[in-house]
């Protein structure tokens, strides 16, 4: 079995099906605590480790989408899995790790509002938006005051997941990817693994325009009304529905 790096489990270790989460930049594995906690009830092992440079992973060399994907690929060396699912950045790692997904074995794939296209003109406005919460350490309160549909356990995994990452981590991304265009990866999907891709509500400025994916055949693309970028706490049960939606019992 390969080696993996730590990771926070839900359920029970010998549940005969298994989720593998991937959060996103400067956040937690536990920003997937409430579809974790759902999927554990359904009688899912689920796996959601932390991607390298958060929580306690020490930094890589870099940080490439790519590297942080081949970070991840003993996940899928050491076990198959019937459900995997990626937010935001997560959601991009698991694009790079389709290739490796079982050719034959059926597997539901779920990205959460990635950023799969992004101009360098946009990324400036991005840059500021992804290092805000790390200049100005927002509060639980201030999180659930800013997001009514948050519970306080939400806004208080928000605000753990931006303090223990790293303070350069936005810029350490960024940098390494400008602009970013992560489509052609799609193409990398197995035929037995189905791919859903959730979208914020685009009043609320997601990450996803429609238009990035809509081009590409056999992908559902699902917008969630009310949804902001942070999908997994607003509508936990719309990514677990999505997610069991290909899963044949």
């Amino acid at each position: 079995m390969a080696t993996v790096p730590s990771a926070s489990q839900w359920g029970f270790p010998t549940a005969s099906k298994r989720a593998l989460l991937i959060h996103g930049l400067n956040s937690s594995s536990h920003t997937f605590h409430r579809v974790a906690s759902a999927l554990a009830a359904k009688g899912y092992l689920v796996v959601a480790p932390n991607l390298l440079g958060h929580a306690l992973r020490k930094p890589g060399a870099d940080f490439l989408v790519q590297t942080l994907a081949d970070d991840l690929l003993p996940y899928l060396q050491a076990a198959e899995y019937d459900i995997v699912i990626g937010h935001s950045m997560g959601a991009l790692a698991v694009l790079s790790l389709l290739k490796y997904l079982p050719k034959t074995r059926p597997t539901s794939v779920v990205l959460i509002d990635p950023s799969v296209e992004v101009t360098a003109e946009q990324m400036v406005d991005r840059r500021v938006n992804f290092a805000s919460d790390v200049i100005n350490n927002p509060t639980a309160e201030d999180y659930m005051a800013l997001n009514p549909l948050w519970t306080r356990d939400d806004a208080v995994w928000k605000v753990l997941g931006t303090h223990i990452g790293r303070d350069t981590n936005s810029d350490d991304h960024i940098d390494g990817n400008v602009p970013w265009s992560f489509s052609h990866l799609f193409a990398d999907r197995p035929a037995a693994a189905a791919l859903t891709v959730l979208i914020a509500d685009p009043r609320f400025c997601g990450a996803l325009k429609l238009e990035a994916v809509a081009k590409f055949k056999d992908i559902r693309t699902v917008i969630v009304p009310n949804a902001s970028h942070w999908i997994q706490y607003e509508f936990p049960e719309v990514i677990v529905e999505e997610a069991l939606r290909n899963i044949k019992e």
